[in-house]
C-alpha cells in the first residue's frame, strides 16, 4: 500500500474506533465516543505521546488543549511518512511548509499548498480552515506564522461532496461532508476554509 492509502486507512480506523461520528453538510450530526470517554481519552493520549516533549503526558481529559494537529501527525506517522511530513502540535507548521513549497514551485515536495479555487480535491489531501480572531488566508498565512487553525484528511471524493476525517471535531474523531464545485474544488462555506495541502507522498 502507498503512504496515501495507509493514511486514509489509518484515519478511517480511528474514526471507527471513536464510534463513527459524522457532520453532514445539511447540519445533521451524530456523535460516537467523546475525547473524555473511557477508551477515547487514552487514545488521544497516544496522539500526544507521539508529539512528545511538553505534550507527552496529555490525554483526552486535558480538554483545554486542541489535539487535532496531534491526530493528523500521528496518522501520518502510522502511515509510514517518515521524515517527509513536518509533525507538529499545531497545523500552522505544515500549512506554512506546504505553502512555502508552492511559493518555491517545488512540485516534487511531499506536501504542496493549493488555493481552494480551481484545485480538484483528491483522496489523501488535507483541507484547512482558520479559527480564532485573526483571519488567515493563503496569502497571509506564512507572514502571520503562528495561528489557530484546523485540518482534516480527505478520505473520499464523490460527485458534489468530499468526506474528510479530523480529530477534535465535536470532541471526537469525526467524518465531515463538504461541498465541491463542478470542477471538484472545495466551495464549502461551513468553515473558514482557506487552504488545501496537496499530498504527494
Amino acid at each position: 500500500m502507498s503512504i496515501i492509502n495507509n493514511l486514509v486507512a489509518t484515519a478511517l480506523d480511528e474514526w471507527e474506533f471513536f464510534g463513527q461520528s459524522t457532520m453532514m453538510s445539511n447540519g445533521s450530526t451524530s456523535i460516537g465516543l467523546k475525547e473524555y470517554d473511557d477508551g477515547a481519552w487514552q487514545r488521544v493520549g497516544d496522539y500526544w505521546k507521539f508529539i512528545g516533549g511538553g505534550y507527552k503526558n496529555l490525554t483526552g481529559k486535558d480538554r483545554g488543549v486542541a489535539w487535532s494537529a496531534a491526530f493528523v501527525s500521528w496518522c501520518f506517522n502510522e502511515a509510514q511518512a517518515g521524515n517527509k511530513f513536518p509533525y507538529s502540535a499545531g497545523h500552522a507548521k505544515y500549512i506554512n511548509t506546504a505553502i512555502r513549497n508552492a511559493d518555491n514551485e517545488d512540485k516534487d515536495a511531499p506536501i504542496y499548498g493549493q488555493r481552494l479555487k480551481g484545485y480538484k480535491l483528491k483522496v489523501g489531501d488535507l483541507i484547512g480552515y482558520w479559527r480564532g480572531k485573526t483571519p488567515i488566508s493563503y496569502d497571509n498565512a506564512r507572514k502571520v506564522g503562528s495561528y489557530e487553525s484546523h485540518m482534516d484528511i480527505v478520505v473520499e471524493v464523490s460527485g458534489k461532496f468530499a468526506y474528510a476525517v479530523g480529530g477534535n471535531v465535536m470532541n471526537s474523531v469525526t467524518k465531515r461532508e463538504v461541498k465541491l464545485g463542478e470542477n471538484g474544488d472545495l466551495i464549502d462555506k461551513s468553515q473558514n476554509w482557506f487552504v488545501v495541502i496537496q499530498n504527494n507522498l
